[in-house]
């Protein structure tokens, strides 16, 4: 059996965990059913490790005859672009946002996860002829799985990078493309780890992996998305109720559950309706609520929308200074607009 570590499943408290849960759930079933009886690939779930005071999380890690992959999952519905700069963003009911790139995330794991291999080499790959065999020089790579739904624009997107962002169905196409093993490669002078020595790493990895629940030490850095400033967090977060009007008994009822005080998600952005411009608007409150004023048509557009988190249209906006943000039962928190 080469599935040599599962997901650990926690309870889900958000619906954008659900559906993260749910993501690595599928590409884990991809990677079972393809990879469970090769003895030359081993596939590791969630796999989490600290190195150097920093802690990595690894949502599906595959080490084969030549090397190792670190597989980002995202349970990205909509659309997807990125530029010539390798830069991403979404889509979600026609509005786009940027977003962190899983690719760089994955690759500042790889990174801590190629350091810390090679600096316990010993302890999984001998000496040949006297010298100690290496593995940072071996075969590594990064890939993004998405949901099977997601719409990529792949027309835009530098090449290289495009290789790199597979969906869900087509991610053990991907690995076997990366990590399939010939004996022909040793005809090529392709180095490859002896059965042995790939068992070897597998026993290392699972002898040194950190379980999530585990508390983390004062000292230890966490590899992730990055996160706005606590306390911009913390401010935007407690939004006072004398910057908002009082709410009529059918906008509570709309809204049964407290809000969280989580950081931000995304920045979703505003559009006029009319022309798309998003641009030269302006916030005002209305009979209705919230709204922006657009200078180049003159139409009112509503800043409600649905949660591009879970689609519920269960929200309301709330005021702070010149900010608006977009609440939602689901607990997620989006920075809707700001008044420049």
């Amino acid at each position: 059996m080469t599935i040599l570590k599962t997901k650990d499943f926690l309870e889900s408290t958000t619906v954008r965990q659900a559906a993260g849960d749910r993501q690595e759930k599928d590409v884990a079933f991809y990677l079972r059913r393809a990879f469970k009886d090769d003895p030359n690939i081993l596939v590791l779930n969630d796999y989490r490790f600290t190195h150097n005071g920093e802690a990595a999380q690894i949502d599906h890690l595959i080490v084969h005859r030549a090397g190792l992959i670190v597989i980002e999952s995202k349970s990205i519905y909509g659309e997807v672009k990125v530029n010539a700069q390798g830069e991403w963003s979404r889509s979600y009911k026609g509005q786009w946002s940027g977003m962190p790139s899983p690719i760089r995330q994955a690759e500042l794991q790889m990174e801590l996860l190629r350091d810390f291999l090679s600096d316990n080499v010993e302890a999984f790959l001998g000496k040949l002829f006297g010298l100690q065999a290496q593995v940072r020089h071996r075969e590594w790579a990064v890939l993004c799985t998405v949901s099977s739904s997601c719409i990529l624009h792949r027309k835009g997107m530098p090449g290289a990078l495009s290789k790199q962002v597979v969906k869900s169905e087509f991610i053990a196409d991907e690995i076997q493309k990366l990590g399939g093993y010939s004996p022909f490669g040793l005809l090529k002078g392709k180095a490859y780890f002896s059965l042995e020595e790939l068992n070897r790493i597998g026993e290392f990895l699972l002898q040194h992996y950190q379980p999530r629940t585990e508390a983390k030490s004062s000292n230890e850095k966490t590899i992730k998305e990055p996160a706005p400033v606590q306390d911009e967090v913390s401010a935007s977060a407690q939004l006072s109720a004398s910057h908002e009007p009082a709410l009529s008994v059918a906008e509570v009822k709309e809204v049964p559950v407290a809000y969280s005080t989580e950081a931000p998600i995304d920045m979703i952005g505003l559009a006029c309706k009319k022309c798309g411009s998003e641009q030269n608007l302006t916030a005002m409150y209305g009979q209705y609520g919230y709204y922006v004023k657009c200078g180049q048509c003159g139409t009112n557009t509503s800043m409600k929308t649905a949660c591009p988190e879970c689609n519920s249209s269960k929200t309301r906006v709330r005021k702070r200074g010149g900010e608006y943000w977009l609440q939602c039962e689901c607990k997620a928190l989006n920075k809707l607009y700001e008044q420049g």
